[in-house]
């Protein structure tokens, strides 16, 4: 699973792109989730999460070259994915913290950044798996196998 991961060289078939794509969505729900247990933790987990970026490239460049695509291609899905997830936070937000700004606990003091941390995490997670995996379901789909060796390598399966 490395290899498909990490090494941008060659194709990965449909199959192996969804289940690449799916370890890839657990492991950010999970760092996602951190916050709730400690919010510390979990601010140093989301800048080590960026490196998640590159597993994400690799497995969409490789996608797209199965497709008989450049791999360049997959800045199209990358695109693509950072504006819907830009979108579907901002509704996220809105909906479960719009109120959040005048919040009070019961001694009428702010509520704490704890709070708000857990009032929007569980939901953020949720929908930025459901993003993730919308757009690595619709470039599968989309992007058909190609079932011979193409000037990307030879046929996966």
């Amino acid at each position: 699973m490395g290899n498909l991961l990490l090494d941008p060289n060659g194709r990965i078939s449909p199959a192996d792109f969804m289940k690449c794509a799916i370890l890839l969505i657990i492991i950010t729900a999970v760092i996602g989730l951190v916050p709730i247990i400690s919010t510390t933790l979990g601010g140093i987990l989301s800048l080590i999460s960026i490196v998640l970026l590159y597993p994400w490239v690799v497995i969409f460049m490789k996608r797209m070259r199965d497709g008989g695509k450049s791999g360049w291609m997959c800045l199209v899905a990358i695109l693509v994915y950072f504006v819907a997830s830009m979108i579907v936070g901002i509704i996220v937000v809105a909906l479960v913290g719009g109120g959040m700004a005048g919040m009070m606990d019961a001694a009428g003091d702010p509520a704490s950044m704890k709070d708000l941390t857990m009032k929007i995490t569980i939901p953020s997670v949720i929908a930025g798996a459901a993003v993730s995996y919308l757009i690595a379901f619709l470039i599968n789909k989309f992007v058909p196998h190609d079932a011979h060796d193409n000037q990307y390598g030879p046929e996966t399966h």
